[in-house]
């Protein structure tokens, strides 16, 4: 599902005067579309939850009846970055199966990220059959950071700009903003 937000969200060729109302636009919307879902029964209640766009959210994680609900509101895809050692998400991959999402396991590491989960993580993400998208951690802060990692090598966002909406929808490990800096300084988009 292609819209024009994801097209300019996207587009590398920006004109500068025009970034301000690009972004305000793409926040608009995402805040549209995160008060559409939140509006969905059970998926407002999801904690830490943020419609980064008209296509992805971030959040903590879901209960399972909250994954239901995010089956619900239109969601194809559901990724998880815990750690098995975490918490046993079996309940919530069982909801996503049973309600025709599909559920991704990409552990993710809060003290020590690495590569492989990051490549893993673009490889599910440039699936266009898991958006929508719901992407979740302990509290959002290893899904803001992999965002910001696929909108830099992705999207051809600048890193400032990126790492601003990462803040805004989560990110407040410096552990984690910088595993995401160093990543896209050692993988430059091509």
């Amino acid at each position: 599902m292609t819209t024009l937000l994801g097209r300019i969200e996207s587009s590398p060729k920006r004109n500068p005067r025009m970034r301000a109302p690009v972004r305000m636009l793409v926040f608009l919307a995402a805040s549209a579309v995160g008060a559409l879902a939140a509006a969905a029964p059970g998926v407002g209640e999801i904690e830490s939850f943020h419609a980064v766009t008209d296509r992805v959210a971030i959040g903590a994680q879901p209960t399972p009846e909250q994954v239901i609900a995010l089956a619900n509101a239109g969601f194809n895809g559901i990724i998880t970055l815990r750690e098995e050692s975490e918490l046993n998400d079996g309940p919530q991959s069982h909801a996503a199966v049973t309600s025709g999402v599909q559920f991704f396991r990409i552990p993710v590491s809060r003290e020590n990220p690495s590569d492989a989960a990051v490549e893993k993580f673009l490889m599910v993400t440039d699936d266009e059959n898991v958006y929508p998208l719901f992407i979740y951690c302990a509290s959002g802060n290893r899904a803001a950071a992999l965002w910001m990692i696929r909108r830099v090598l992705r999207d051809r966002w600048t890193v400032s700009d990126a790492e601003a909406e990462a803040a805004r929808v989560g990110l407040t490990s410096a552990t984690m903003r910088d595993f995401a800096r160093d990543y896209i300084r050692r993988h430059p988009a091509h």
